[in-house]
């Protein structure tokens, strides 16, 4: 799985469409979400991440 995280969620859509066409799982956040699903995801899911994109994360 590739982690996408960028605050466009236009970007974060984007990627996850290219990466769904060839076949790849990935799974696109804002930053602010990004840290709550790494801290309460399953073990299992953070073993399957392959790659992580990190995009435009200016929030704030």
């Amino acid at each position: 799985m590739i982690v996408i995280v960028d605050e466009r969620e236009l970007v974060t859509e984007g990627y996850s469409s290219l990466f769904d066409r060839e076949g790849v799982a990935s799974a696109g956040f804002a930053p602010s979400e990004f840290g709550e699903w790494v801290s309460s995801a399953a073990d299992t899911d953070l073993r399957s991440v392959r790659a992580f994109l990190i995009g435009d994360c200016r929030e704030g």
